[in-house]
């Protein structure tokens, strides 16, 4: 027996309607009656759900509704005239009525279920992994890693791609010296809305940097952040990482626990590629500058928003030091004010740094024997190891458990 919502309209058999669908052979178990879409939106937040019921006079049905119950796995007949008109919008299936004699389509509902049963389409659990890599504020480091572990990774064979989620000044594209192009976050999510990314493959929608290495740019203005959605979103990540080996997100700098993102999910929010791309990421690299300023931040930060973190994996990546007392000592003091146990130190080099931005190439690619890239490469090591995991979860428990004591000190 299928739960349902019905949301028919207001119009005069709309109660013959809704109370036929309680017949008992039409197996269907009557959970809400609802008045519009904004209302159906309410009732599968809270009843158990399994079908949607709308018509063409259910006010306020919109896309957004839609991606919400896919994303909810809910599935929706839609009864009216307009067959074409439903199928863009997303419904599972349609019934054309009868307006001369309406409760007509309870038969039809009951033969649809019949021979062709509401059955979820079943996907295979995604393969690859999403690392999300994270900053607070501008100049952390965080396209420098995206970009390096990403050519790193890929030279090892591995089917890469980098995503710009920063919703503020998307510039990986800028900085691998490749020119604007509708291909990015917006048209990925795009597909996914329209639910067109089944028949279209991911890579038809990521421009290729190299044979084993993608990128999906960022928002061409960073005030189209209003047309990425949390359902959309939420289905973008997850046909990344079931096409590609690593999945390696730049979420920007400016971050924000955002627990609304829990509820009215159809709603844009500013901060949603970076918060569904950190609930979705295994490992999280936190990147910072090795100096004052830039481990104060990285300590302020992460005491602020450590809930983002605290599902995954979690590294801290300081670049800019100049000695190895430098590192030990910067090193040190993260773990002491964060207890982030796992923390890797990238050398100073302005000059590798400004001729790779200078030839749209990684410093990896530039020059494979100076330091900044055997650090580089030693966290892609770590990340493709099968014992490598970043932070093992005994001494994440131990991190959490320090940070604990000293909120309470």
């Amino acid at each position: 027996m299928k739960n349902v919502v019905a949301a028919i309209g207001l119009v005069d058999w709309e109660a013959q309607f809704v109370s036929g669908l309680s017949h008992p052979m039409l197996g269907l178990s009557l959970q809400r009656r609802c008045v519009d879409g904004v209302d159906v939106r309410a009732a599968v937040q809270v009843v158990s759900t399994d079908l949607v019921i709308v018509s063409d006079y259910t006010p306020r049905v919109d896309r957004d509704l839609m991606s919400e119950l896919i994303d909810k796995d809910i599935s929706v007949i839609a009864i009216g005239s307009d067959e074409e008109y439903w199928n863009d919008l997303g419904a599972d299936y349609f019934i054309a009525i009868d307006l001369g004699n309406p409760l007509t389509a309870l038969a039809k509902i009951s033969e649809t279920m019949r021979i062709k049963p509401i059955v979820v389409p079943q996907t295979s659990s995604p393969s690859g992994e999403l690392i999300a890599v994270a900053g607070f504020g501008g100049g952390c480091g965080r396209s420098t890693l995206v970009k390096e572990l990403s050519w790193l990774l890929s030279n090892m064979g591995k089917n890469v791609l980098m995503v710009d989620a920063d919703t503020y000044g998307a510039s990986l594209h800028q900085e691998l010296g490749m020119a604007p192009n509708n291909l990015g976050l917006l048209e990925a999510c795009r597909a996914m809305e329209k639910r067109t990314a089944s028949d279209v493959e991911f890579s038809e929608l990521v421009s290729v940097v190299t044979p084993n290495l993608s990128l999906l740019a960022g928002l061409p203005r960073s005030s189209r952040w209003t047309d990425l959605r949390i359902p959309a979103l939420k289905t973008t990540w997850q046909r990344a990482i079931s096409s590609y080996d690593y999945v390696i997100v730049d979420v920007g700098g400016v971050l924000e626990i955002d627990h609304s993102l829990l509820h009215e999910s159809s709603l844009p929010r500013r901060h949603a590629a970076s918060l569904t791309a950190l609930a979705t990421a295994s490992s999280t690299f936190i990147c910072a500058r090795a100096d004052s300023v830039g481990t104060a931040r990285l300590v302020r930060g992460y005491l602020e928003f450590h809930e983002l973190f605290a599902e995954s994996n979690l590294s801290a990546v300081l670049w800019g030091t100049e000695s190895d007392r430098d590192e030990r000592e910067i090193a040190q003091a993260v773990t002491r004010h964060t207890g982030i146990q796992a923390i890797s130190c990238i050398p100073l080099n302005w000059k590798a740094a400004r001729a790779s931005l200078e030839r749209g190439i990684t410093i990896s690619n530039l020059d494979q024997k100076c330091e900044v890239t055997k650090a580089y490469s030693k966290l892609a090591t770590q990340i493709t190891s099968a014992s490598g995991q970043i932070l093992s979860i005994e001494t994440k428990k131990r991190a959490r458990s320090g940070f604990r004591s000293k909120r309470a000190a």
